[in-house]
């Protein structure tokens, strides 16, 4: 301790403390027992006043001795009233509950938590990315509440910041894969019974469970004890992904003995989406065990996983919704021996493992350990071809549009059969069976021998991880917390793909067509594993690309809050190291020298600061601020030009910087709350990497972007005005602008 707060001191700040009246403690939700942010404590009768830190806690050194009443109020929790008598020194309430309420976007509303949770997959060669979700929980801020549940529909993104730059924690552990530093939503199932109980820091404010990042950070709490004892359950048919929902849960609260034990379990199934050719299947179940030994120490242990499989729809032009006349248009769908069949279909599941050790030594202290273990696989199909036409109905040379300048007679005719005819508006799977049966044929007849020329690929981009967190949070003196930890991750990503089904052909050469394409009559360069030369591909089998990236990260921090009179204070430090390697399964024929085996180390190190202040007008009214500053190590997912294929990293690959700041005014009545923050935020050396079929030049190209300088900079509104305790009125508004501001290499 004495090491520890000598080390704070020499630092940050040395403070005198003189012995007042005063009371502190620590305020929480009284169902989930998570710290309650920002929440306004206020003596009536003295007039003093504090607002709850990272931990919930609070401080108030200017009271006056004698008999006072303690209000405590926040933004989604029924008030407090308590009598409290005061004497000379500081007097400590220990742990104070109060009640959440049934407010619109609170953490109670298990509808909107789905909406908020929905899998909304942008899918790509390599994987999947989300839009940035929405994450309600204990915090008090009325715009970010409004503007995550009522905006996540519509992909609204908070300040214009991409999900990597806001970090997600589990139980302390922080979740950011490795590959693009974002959290999947998808792995936790929709299982929103089980993940509803968070705590929320928002933008740049400090929080308890990590340093944080410029897009805010968010815990989710499992511990068995926390949940209400008992079943709840749920059914629910729409109009979505999925038809019908089933929620159930039971947890059996804490028992004489000192455990505490909660299942959950969900299924959500259609037949057939919203979207015609479109089907869900996917189910959840999660475990949490606790053990308290006693006041001081317990052990929870977490399991969940939820595989899924569900048949998706795809981006097209605005002419292809014109002519089917709906803006359900799916074109990866066609009909095969009577039945729809679709061709883009995702397999994914993420089991996930949590054991944390969580050490409470006395009020205002705690050590949280945890190692975390979690597998994530995840598949999609699509078709792939080889010297032959699109099979694709919207492909733009099947457009009306594309012949309505040269030849009018032609795009009338397709205009026809677009809107009259089913078939041209969908995948025509008799016709990939009939022209691979015809290959077939052919050899027979002792012609060319072709295999397939249509195929359905699955491509896979799994991941491994082992991660370990402990995060340290203790009260030094009435107006000094210390709040640190150290972090540790490592990720093995692998790429690959696999042949599903060969559509009646006898096999698939493993060569690279575009490869073909560019460099014709090159027979080594065309493989895409040079040591296996024009390998006939069977069904199951890996082919075209196998390469693996392995990661590890390490971070520390360290964070004081520091709460007087009028002003609250907190400031802290980053280091992190992050280091990357490929490691490559086949060696390609466009670059064999530098695609097999274990390729370069990429390693940086990279530090962050940050700082806010909060001037406390009254109990009621406060200015706040907040800066920001660090360094960030570029992603692997982007700092590869053309991973499948060979080593080769960017040029130049270094450190993004970022520099962020915001100031706001903001209110806290009983019934009326608001906030109105200015922002803004610059990253310089960003590096970013794009993947597109170019149809000018008739290849796959990597695009990638160097140097990059981004500018977000806004105002954001936010008020809530409570009618009755159980109905409120939200408003939400930001004017903002995102732009680049230079022109990338």
């Amino acid at each position: 301790m004495r090491l520890k707060l000598t080390l704070l001191l020499t630092l940050f700040l040395s403070l005198t403390v003189v012995a007042q009246t005063g009371l502190r403690g620590v305020v929480v939700d009284s169902r989930t027992h998570a710290p309650v942010v920002g929440a306004t404590v206020v003596l009536d009768e003295s007039g003093a006043s504090a607002i709850t830190g990272p931990s919930g806690d609070f401080v108030i050194t200017d009271a006056k001795p004698g008999k006072d009443r303690m209000l405590i109020f926040s933004y989604g929790y029924r008030d407090l009233l308590r009598d409290v008598e005061l004497l000379y020194g500081m007097d400590d309430l220990g742990i104070i509950t109060i009640e959440p309420t049934n407010s619109v976007a609170s953490e109670d509303n298990e509808e909107g938590a789905d909406i908020i949770l929905t899998e909304s997959m942008l899918e790509d060669e390599e994987g999947n990315a989300q839009q940035v979700g929405a994450l309600t929980g204990a915090t008090d801020n009325p715009y970010y509440k409004a503007t995550n549940y009522n905006f996540s529909t519509m992909r609204f993104r908070i300040r214009g910041y991409n999900n990597e730059y806001s970090q997600t924690y589990i139980n302390g552990i922080n979740f950011n894969d490795a590959a693009r530093g974002r959290f999947n939503y998808s792995m936790i199932g929709g299982m929103n019974q089980a993940f509803k109980s968070r705590s929320v820091g928002y933008a740049a404010e400090p929080v308890n469970f990590g340093f944080g990042d410029i897009g805010g950070a968010t815990n989710i709490f499992t511990h068995a004890k926390d949940y209400a004892p008992g079943f709840r359950g749920s059914v629910a048919y729409t109009n979505s992904n999925y038809r019908w929902r089933g929620m159930i849960t039971y947890s059996t609260g804490l028992n004489k003995y000192g455990w505490a034990m909660t299942l959950s379990a969900i299924v959500r199934y259609a037949g057939e989406g919203i979207i015609p050719g479109s089907f869900y299947n996917s189910w959840g179940a999660f475990l949490s065990l606790e053990k308290e030994f006693n006041s001081e120490h317990s052990v929870s242990f977490t399991v969940f996983g939820a595989p899924t499989k569900r048949a998706s729809n795809a981006a097209t032009f605005d002419e292809a919704y014109d002519l089917a006349g709906t803006n359900l248009y799916n074109v990866n769908w066609g009909w095969q021996e009577g039945k729809k069949r679709n061709a883009k279909v995702v397999n994914s599941f993420d089991p996930t493992a949590i054991l944390t050790w969580i050490w409470t030594p006395k009020t205002g202290t705690s050590l949280i350990t945890g190692l975390a273990f979690h597998k994530s696989f995840y598949a999609s199909s699509a078709l792939n071809w080889y010297n032959a036409r699109d099979p694709r109905p919207d492909y733009y040379r099947y457009l009306p549009s594309y012949y309505r300048t040269t030849s009018p007679e032609t795009a009338d005719l397709f205009e026809w059969e677009w809107l009259t005819m089913e078939e041209k508006r969908q995948l025509n799977w008799n016709e990939l069976y009939q022209v691979n049966y015809l290959n077939n044929y052919e050899f027979e007849q002792g012609g060319e021998d072709k295999g397939s020329t249509y195929i359905v690929e699955k491509r896979h981009s799994n991941q491994f991880n082992w991660m370990l967190n402990s995060n340290l949070n203790m009260r030094l003196t009435p107006v000094l917390s210390l709040q640190g930890g150290i972090g540790a991750n490592y990720s093995r990503s692998s790429y690959y793909k696999t042949l599903k089904d060969l559509l009646g052909g006898r096999y698939w050469l493993d060569v690279d067509q575009f490869a073909e394409r560019d460099f014709p009559g090159d027979a080594d360069i065309l493989q895409n594993d040079v040591d296996n030369p024009n390998r006939h591909i069977l069904e199951g089998d890996r082919f075209g690309y196998d390469y693996d990236i392995n990661s590890i990260t390490g971070r520390a921090w360290l964070q004081n809050v520091v709460n007087l009179h009028k002003f609250d204070i907190n400031y802290g430090a980053q280091v992190s190291a992050t280091t990357f390697q490929r490691d490559g399964k086949m060696r390609n024929g466009r670059a064999p020298e530098n695609s097999l085996g274990k390729g370069e180390s990429h390693s940086f190190i990279n530090y962050a600061f940050k700082a806010g202040v909060i001037y406390k007008i009254d109990g009621r009214n406060n200015i706040q601020a907040h800066a920001y500053y660090g360094t960030r190590a570029p992603e692997y997912y982007n700092a590869y030009i053309s991973p499948r294929i060979k080593d080769d990293v960017i040029a130049n690959l270094k450190s993004a910087r970022i520099l962020s700041g915001d100031i706001g005014y903001v209110w806290n009545y009983r019934k009326f709350m608001g906030s109105i923050t200015g922002f803004w935020t610059e990253f310089w050396d960003m590096t970013e990497r794009s993947s597109f079929y170019d149809d000018y030049n008739s290849t796959f190209v990597n695009y990638a972007l160097t140097g990059v300088q981004k500018e977000h900079k806004g105002v954001e509104i936010g008020a809530a005005y409570k009618i009755t305790p159980s109905l409120t009125l939200n408003a939400a508004a930001t004017i903002a602008r995102y732009q680049y501001k230079n022109r990338p290499l």
